[in-house]
């Protein structure tokens, strides 16, 4: 088998286009502290997790080389995905919930992420080992410090843990904001306490976002930061959005086909954080040609929601 880190001409081609769509679909996409990626070691990344696959795209959009993910194990159970998935440099990683048995396989996909990561190509890790539409963070995993400490043993190399913080405008809308920051990184040393390395790893995350505690006052205080930063209402929007109405119903009728594609595909979907996950698959597949229009009818779609807020304030 190919390994994971060696370069493909397909992958090369298209990931200037899959980068393209993951910046189109957010109104705006920002990268902060790239000066924190250390060029002396090995480099993890190890990013908070809250919109599915659209994190890992924002992940990947962040850097020209390749980047090797991480993902659930169960999602490679059929061969024709597992293959594909490998195609995309992401390797199968099982939880304490797939059975001891398959998180013993983790091993062999850990050694794999090394043998990458001497290669130059860093491993990006989702630390949570889950993803959920909250401004928060769940418990981090030891696994990440896992991998840093196998890759320091075998490699002898500086290993360094990055805490990547990825903030959304929306968890549901599409075409909102989002920004991504790297923060200081951990340095892996032998023998270090791999506990207090996540309550570290865990506290780095939680100054890169907006971050509230996950207690009982969570609903309390998102709200209250809700408020404080909805848009004011400005003379001017009133009349743009009347006479932006006809353009909207124009672009709405016009792209009619895919929205009611991403409406089929979302009645199945029960977890609703996948849908702007869907929405840029439809946008991937099916809208090179009318780009423009895809784009422009969503960017309009969000200035009448944040209308609508702004007047209801």
């Amino acid at each position: 088998m190919k390994p994971i880190w060696e370069d493909d001409f397909l992958y090369k081609f298209c990931r200037p286009y899959v980068d393209l769509c993951t910046r189109m679909s957010y109104s705006r996409l920002t990268v902060n502290g790239r000066e924190n990626i250390p060029s002396d070691g090995v480099v993890i990344f190890a990013p908070n997790h809250t919109n599915t696959m659209m994190d890992a795209l924002v992940v990947l959009q962040a850097r020209r080389g390749a980047t090797i993910f991480g993902a659930r194990a169960d999602m490679f159970k059929n061969p024709r995905s597992a293959s594909f998935l490998r195609w995309c440099r992401i390797v199968p990683l099982a939880r304490q919930r797939d059975g001891m048995a398959a998180v013993a396989g983790n091993n062999m996909v850990f050694e794999e992420v090394v043998d990458a990561l001497d290669h130059g190509v860093p491993f990006c890790m989702f630390v949570e080992g889950t993803h959920r539409p909250m401004h928060s963070l769940l418990p981090v995993k030891k696994g990440v410090f896992r991998v840093a400490a196998l890759a320091y043993e075998t490699l002898k190399k500086p290993v360094y843990v990055v805490p990547v913080g990825i903030d959304y405008g929306d968890y549901f809308h599409y075409m909102s904001t989002a920004r991504m920051t790297y923060g200081e990184p951990i340095k892996y040393e032998e023998g270090a306490d791999l506990v207090a390395l996540t309550c570290i790893l865990h506290d780095r995350l939680a100054s890169l976002i907006t971050y509230f505690p996950d207690d009982e006052n969570y609903g309390k205080n998102w709200a209250e930061y809700q408020r404080q930063h909805t848009p004011e209402f400005k003379w001017w929007m009133a009349p743009v959005a009347i006479l932006a109405l006809p353009v909207f119903v124009v672009l709405g009728i016009a792209i009619s086909p895919l929205l009611l594609l991403t409406v089929i595909i979302g009645l199945k979907i029960k977890d609703k954080a996948w849908m702007n996950t869907v929405r840029y698959c439809v946008r991937l597949l099916f809208t090179p040609v009318i780009w423009t229009l895809h784009s422009a009818f969503y960017l309009l779609l969000g200035f009448y929601r944040k209308l609508f807020k702004s007047i209801s304030k």
